[in-house]
């Protein structure tokens, strides 16, 4: 609270939300209500605008910091297609992690720029890809578990019997993924047999699935088939997607988050 029990402005009032998030990591409606002496759809208000501006992640509760440094991506993450859309996606998934959760990622672009957000809070990650085990490395609250199995350079991932037999030794809550393709008729889809073998065991094995996908996913029939479109519990992709494949996976049982992405170029 300000000096002299003076309530501040909205603007004063999101700057000290923020550092509140940068101290804490996290913060809570309830909370923050108490603490500015107004109403909690204000403070939901305040945790919108701060979540438009990329300076936060909202959670049902409240919120959690973001982290923003660029350079801890990948080179192959930073020159992606799609940038603007899969990191608008990654805020969204973020949404979705909660404290002491189990979370299983796989090494795609999209959930490396989750990772690049994602605050150090307590959590279980279990991956096969090395870029995550890296980004994760200066975070100590998260328990991070690597599979171990045979290296694919390409995507800079541990693949194999050995990644897939650590995987059954754990009981997943959410897993955060993405597809090379996503067809209406077979569903996703990989460019490898091992690649599409993994994801298959993972969508098996977690209890909720949450598939991050831009638009340029959909349509598109990769080499080999990892599950049907009902293998994802959520799919979260951007306001360029078509709608009938929303409609198509909203049929399938499927959930679906649209973000909008705001610096498109055309």
């Amino acid at each position: 609270m300000s000096k002299n029990n003076i309530l501040p402005l909205p603007r004063e009032r999101r700057l000290e939300i923020l550092a509140e998030l940068q101290q804490e990591g996290a913060v809570r409606v309830t909370a923050l209500a108490e603490r500015f002496r107004v109403a909690e759809e204000t403070i939901r208000r305040d945790l919108d605008k701060l979540s438009e501006e990329g300076h936060l992640a909202r959670t049902h509760g409240g919120a959690l910091s973001v982290r923003s440094e660029r350079f801890d991506l990948p080179a192959a993450v930073r020159k992606s297609s799609q940038a603007a859309e899969k990191r608008r996606i990654a805020q969204q998934a973020l949404i979705h992690i909660e404290p002491h959760d189990v979370v299983a990622l796989d090494a795609s672009t999209t959930v490396l720029e989750m990772v690049c957000l994602m605050p150090d809070m307590p959590l279980t990650v279990i991956t096969y890809s090395l870029d995550v085990v890296r980004l994760l490395v200066d975070r100590p609250q998260i328990k991070v578990i690597s599979t171990g199995g045979e290296l694919d350079p390409t995507s800079v991932c541990l693949v194999g019997p050995i990644a897939e037999e650590t995987i059954r030794r754990f009981s997943i809550n959410k897993l955060f993924c993405s597809a090379k393709g996503i067809d209406l008729e077979r569903g996703y889809s990989e460019a490898s047999t091992a690649h599409a073998s993994i994801k298959k065991l993972l969508m098996q094995q977690a209890d909720q699935v949450y598939l991050l996908a831009d638009h340029s996913k959909f349509g598109v029939r990769s080499m080999t088939y990892s599950g049907k479109l009902d293998c994802a519990n959520v799919v979260v992709t951007d306001d360029a997607t078509d709608t009938r494949y929303l409609d198509a996976l909203t049929k399938a049982g499927v959930e679906t988050e649209v973000v909008s992405v705001r610096d498109r170029s055309h």
